[in-house]
């Protein structure tokens, strides 16, 4: 199988201790990679491997399918950490100034400020902005040049939830288009939304890739409804499909078969006279599989 990024044995040490040792990751063309780690972990140091901002000890780099990566990074677009613009300046005069790397014309400026939301901040500059928009302009200037790979180092973090749902909605779209994802986060949940795929990283090495139906498959999975007589919601639902696998207690329901509209069971539970005060998803033991395997 070719992928569109893949590293054989990447090794880089700062004096005694090796930040990315020993790591051989593969990710597809359409992939939304997610790196999992703790602080310290090596994310951020291959993500700068990846794209050329520090180079490894030993290993091999393949973007691509091929080892041209001078030329396959001008198809990576990226922001590592906090985005680098220029504060006394507006949204669009930023986008000017990155487009001296990436020649894009001014439609298309406007059209990329538009999709990340900010094609009406007109003259407010960069240092008036909140955290969410300058995240934003950071996406919009990681686009420059119509990018088939985009590296997002903790792109949501510090977010309001408003904030995380625009920038998973952007991350989600973008990803329909065709561009492939490497990103890093702390948010478990939220990566949870939107990748397709992980790596599981503890102390520079690569401990696990794991695709997200693995996860799933591995991960219990329930709709909780609470209600006001769980005996009767589970009496309920049974004669609504007698398939479901189900448990109750005094005042709740657990399903754990696969439902595509969660509204339809409030739907039947209402019209069997329960009460419905709270319905909601709920990942068992999530976070206790990433954990684990990041070493607690």
């Amino acid at each position: 199988m070719e992928y569109i990024i893949e590293t054989r044995a990447l090794t880089k040490r700062y004096g005694n201790k090796s930040a990315v040792d020993d790591m051989s990751i593969h990710i597809k063309r359409g992939d939304i990679y997610g790196l999992i780690g703790k602080n310290g972990a090596g994310k951020t140091t291959l993500m700068k491997l990846l794209l050329g901002l520090t180079f490894a000890d030993r290993g091999e780099i393949r973007l691509f399918g091929g080892s041209d990566l001078d030329g396959a990074r001008r198809k990576i677009g990226s922001l590592i950490e906090a985005p680098a613009l220029y504060r006394n300046e507006n949204a669009f005069e930023n986008m000017k100034r990155f487009s001296i790397l990436a020649p894009t014309p001014d439609e298309e400026i406007h059209k990329l400020l538009a999709f990340v939301g900010l094609e009406n901040t007109g003259r407010k500059r960069v240092r008036e902005f909140s955290l969410g928009m300058r995240q934003r302009l950071g996406i919009a200037v990681a686009l420059l040049g119509n990018p088939e790979i985009l590296v997002l180092d903790e792109p949501i973090n510090g977010l309001d939830p408003s904030g995380i749902k625009d920038i998973r909605d952007m991350i989600l779209e973008l990803n329909k288009r065709g561009v492939t994802f490497v990103i890093s986060s702390h948010l478990l949940d939220e990566l949870g939304k939107v990748a397709t795929n992980y790596g599981i990283v503890s102390n520079g090495v690569l401990i696990e890739e794991i695709t997200a139906g693995e996860i799933d498959r591995k991960c219990k999975t329930s709709v909780k409804a609470v209600t006001n007589n769980g005996e009767e919601a589970a009496r309920a639902l049974r004669r609504w499909r007698n398939d479901l696998r189900l448990e109750n207690d005094e005042k709740s329901v657990f399903i754990s078969s696969e439902i595509e509209d969660t509204s339809e069971i409030a739907s039947v539970l209402v019209n069997a006279g329960v009460r419905v005060y709270e319905l909601r998803n709920e990942s068992v033991g999530l976070e206790d599989f990433f954990i684990e395997r990041m070493g607690g």
